[in-house]
């Protein structure tokens, strides 16, 4: 029943949407109803009815829509739904707060609310016209649908875009629907006819509309009105129309049209205030209608409609009067109408455009970037403030790491700039969007450039000189790029220059890491800290776990998880990635894999590849370590293509992974085709790979493997150096020990680095100790103490899930002539209590028991994404839906103290 009249027509679609209405009821699953089809075709219609039906079965229903003029608002349409409906579901200084959220932050933030109303009542959450969502509302979906899984949540969405679908119904252990609205036959119309006339009109009349129940009821509208005499065309009707109205009336409708969404009417009075007495005589017309304190439309078609019949410049004319008039209390809504004014030259468009881009730049860069690239367009180079508006688009475009734009834009001011000091100056913001896109050639070539022009002040020189030091650290080896960076960051001190010293202390960081110098490093992060804020945390944390100080690098994640400042907002994706490392590192490999994977979904929702390369190795070397072989591949393979950033981006990852991969294949002749150039230049290195104390090991026994002792040696060498920069860290010095006592038979020395890597935090290296150890005394004839520890590093590998070292200890005892009972559990089943690994069993038990997602998540101290995952799995496994389910199968599948 929509405005007083049946539902025609709609009956099937109906009926399979209260059906997903019923089982996310009775189930307490989650469900995803798509409505689409043409403008008119009664979506909104459809989409008003189960709410209305989802209402009356207790379901509590949150209702928003977007709009085209808020495309620039990001989020705005998803934030909506917390503050819908006579009991919102936050306050609404909550609500101002969430709308300055970044955008992965911004979803934990949402999530964490809708889950904790879903636990108390089932929720609908309506959203109409998705064709006209932002990216950012977008992401959004894309990311709170898989959040809420097994909760009684009902997703009713609206689009005229069909393919809207490839983007929500891939959820797993959603039920999902997509009603595709077909047009209206004559039957359907004639009953729409015969509801409001009590009579079949002229069935040609009715025809006109072509199924499409907006237009016939407009249609049957105006038969009421004025008789059979309706224009057959809904165009020509609203073109009719207007044309009989008096003029100011008209602007009326006109300005409502242009508005995009509801107008108050106490903005009309002041953008046109000659028309606010007549607000009456517009809503008479029957063309827009009063909600509330606001003048709208019957329809977006109507809209549209209008909108169509307005002149060009009649209609930029208004949009620029409403951002006038929008400016200071909404920037942003007042930069959506800019863009449909702005003309080349006009100056005071370009300023309201960019101004809106530095605002979004830390919420959406891909609106950030359009709309200062929409600036920069604007103005003509002519103009007096072409060059100061010109560098704050810049500075936007480097900041949203929109690198091909942020070359454009500094090199059309290049072309202009005559100064050596202001051509520094856009190089250095020039800087950093190349270095964040992996463009370090390109980066140190302009800076070159830069360096020989004449008469460069000593700010400009420092900056630059800065930049430079930071792109070669990519490009020439550690000891030499160190040299470089200290040289830039005694010029930066000199110059007295904040931004010059932040780049420096950068580079002088990223030589240190890459020379395996890691206190150095942590040292140089820190000193970034009063310039940059928490900027550069998650590489303080990677510092910390490479100086085996795991302790430490958690608190900081903890700390930086409870942080709700944009400081720590903008390091989002790199702190994830973090996390992954330090679950990783410390054996936590379900926990590792589910926050690579979710941070790999992240990327390609976000459409960027930060970490996106780094969390497809740790996700292919869990592959690897649970004997998975051919997943691993397809992997790595999948990463191989994944950026466009330089090689020395790029290298070594990808062949390090391919080189680990043959060996575990059996190809070891390739292994070290592949390994050998990695390990030839490693001591020059330009990353930080070889620093990584798990790798050594792997690289010494393929070496010994494929009896290739000068590969072996140069794995005991690097070891060698690793140990000696970072004195008295076990991880390092017990590897050193471990292979240089292999290679050399020297049980002794073997024997202490077992006690070493004791200590070491990381229980890969605790296990590769004991193994090596045991083995060692097996060969010395020692065979009860060697079984000691062999059985020692069997568990160890056991615990963690790795099966492929797990397997190499067990066929080593075999060969002793030893069996074990634990060596014969039975492979894990694919479904059931006991298909889920023990981090699913944690998060499993916890959301059985009540929690929410974020709850568990700090419980487990590990990521809301990665809870998300395991989720989903225990779901796939259990063959279940719901949080209920869940609960209630445990209680029957979980063994006692499970």
């Amino acid at each position: 029943m929509i405005d007083g009249r049946p539902l025609r027509g709609r009956s099937e679609p109906l009926s399979r949407a209260l059906s997903t209405v019923r089982q996310v009821r009775t189930v307490g699953s989650s469900g995803v109803v798509l409505v689409t089809g043409a403008a008119g075709i009664g979506k909104t219609a459809l989409l008003t009815e189960i709410c209305r039906q989802a209402t009356r079965q207790q379901f509590r229903v949150t209702l928003t829509k977007c709009d085209e003029i808020e495309q620039v608002s990001p989020g705005a349409p998803v934030i909506a739904v917390l503050r819908s409906g006579r009991d919102p579901l936050i306050s609404a200084d909550d609500y101002e707060e969430l709308g300055r959220a970044q955008p992965l932050l911004l979803a934990d933030r949402i999530a964490a609310y809708l889950e904790k109303a879903a636990t108390a009542t089932p929720l609908v959450i309506a959203i109409d016209d998705l064709h006209w969502a932002d990216r950012v509302s977008l992401f959004l979906l894309r990311s709170l649908i898989p959040r809420l899984v097994g909760l009684p949540v009902l997703w009713i969405l609206t689009s005229r875009d069909r393919r809207l679908e490839q983007q929500v119904a891939t959820v797993e252990h959603v039920r999902f629907q997509h009603l595709a609205l077909m047009p209206l036959t004559g039957p359907d119309l004639a009953a729409m006819a015969h509801d409001t006339l009590g009579r079949i009109p002229n069935q040609e009349l009715l025809a006109a509309s072509d199924g499409n129940p907006f237009l016939a009821v407009q249609i049957i509208d105006g038969i009421a009105r004025n008789g059979d005499e309706v224009p057959a065309e809904f165009t020509a009707a609203i073109q009719h129309r207007l044309a009989d109205l008096d003029d100011p009336v008209r602007r009326i409708v006109e300005l409502v049209a242009v508005f995009g969404r509801p107008l108050p009417i106490d903005v009309l009075a002041r953008i046109q205030p000659e028309l606010s007495t007549l607000v009456g005589d517009a809503v008479q017309t029957g063309i827009v209608i009063q909600a509330g304190p606001t003048l709208t439309f019957r329809h977006d078609l109507i809209r549209e409609t209008v909108y169509a019949t307005i002149a060009g410049e009649t209609a930029r004319r208004l949009h620029r009067r409403i951002a006038d008039q929008l400016l200071r209390a909404q920037p942003l809504l007042a930069a959506s109408h800019v863009k449909a004014a702005a003309i080349p030259g006009d100056v005071g468009s370009a300023l309201i455009l960019v101004s809106a881009a530095e605002t979004l730049a830390s919420i959406s860069a891909d609106d950030a970037g359009e709309l200062a690239m929409l600036a920069f367009g604007t103005l003509r180079p002519s103009h007096d403030q072409w060059f100061g508006i010109g560098e704050r688009c810049l500075s936007v475009l480097g900041r949203t790491q929109r690198v091909a734009d942020t070359l454009a834009v500094a090199d059309a001011l290049l072309a202009r700039a005559d100064e050596p000091d202001v051509i520094a100056a856009i190089e250095t913001i020039t800087a950093r969007a190349l270095w964040l896109g992996g463009r370090v050639t390109e980066l140190a070539r302009r800076c070159d450039r830069v360096l020989r022009s004449p008469g460069l002040g000593p700010v400009a020189t420092a900056r630059v000189t800065a930049a430079r030091a930071l792109a070669r650290t990519r490009l020439i080896p550690g000891a030499a790029a160190a040299m470089e960076a200290h040289s830039a960051l005694d010029l930066a001190r000199t110059a007295d220059d904040q931004e010059a010293i932040t780049l420096a202390l950068q580079a002088c960081g990223e030589a240190a890491k890459n020379e395996g110098r890691h206190r150095a490093s942590l040292q140089y992060i820190r000193d970034l800290r009063p310039l940059l804020g928490t900027s550069y945390l998650a590489e303080e944390i990677i510092a910390l776990q490479l100086l085996d100080r795991y302790e430490h690098a958690q608190t900081l994640l903890d700390q930086a998880r409870a942080d709700s400042e944009s400081t720590v907002e903008s390091a989002v994706p790199a702190l994830a990635y973090a996390e992954v490392w330090q679950d990783f590192n410390l054996g936590r490999l379900d926990d590792a894999d589910a926050g690579a994977r979710a941070l790999i979904e992240l990327g390609r929702q976000l459409g960027t590849s930060v970490h996106a390369l780094e969390a497809t190795m740790i996700h292919s070397a869990v592959l690897l370590s649970h004997g998975d072989l051919a997943a691993a591949g397809r992997q790595i393979e999948e990463a191989a293509g994944q950026t466009d950033a330089d090689e020395q981006f790029r290298e070594p990852a990808i062949p390090l992974m391919r080189g680990w991969l043959a060996a575990a294949e059996g190809d070891l002749e390739r292994a070290t085709a592949v390994l050998g150039p990695l390990l030839d230049t490693a001591a020059e290195a330009r990353t930080f790979w070889p620093w990584w104390p798990g790798w050594m090991p792997v690289f010494y026994d393929i070496g010994v493997a494929a009896g290739d002792p000068k590969f072996a040696q140069r794995a005991v060498e690097l070891a060698e150096l690793g140990a000696e920069r970072n004195p008295g860290v076990p991880s390092f010095e017990g590897i050193a020990l471990n292979l240089r006592g292999r290679q050399e038979d020297d049980l002794e020395l073997i024997a202490r680095s077992a006690e070493v890597l004791s200590a070491s935090p990381r229980p890969v290296l605790r296990a590769v100790g004991a193994a090596s150890y045991g083995q060692a005394l097996l060969s010395a004839g020692d065979r009860d103490r060697a079984l000691v520890q062999l059985d020692q590093a069997w568990d160890i590998y056991d615990a963690i899930g790795a099966s492929l070292a797990r397997n190499a200890v067990a066929a080593t005892m075999r060969r002793a002539g030893v069996r074990r009972a634990k060596w014969d559990q039975p492979a894990r089943p694919a479904t059931g209590w006991d298909a889920l690994t023990e981090a699913e069993r944690r998060v499993a038990n916890l959301i059985a028991a009540g929690h929410t997602n974020k709850s568990a998540a700090s419980t487990l101290g590990i990521s809301v994404n990665t809870v998300g995952t395991h989720l989903r799995a225990v779901f796939a496994k259990l063959g279940i839906r719901s949080r209920v389910q869940l609960a209630n199968t445990l209680h029957v599948l979980r063994p006692l103290g499970g």
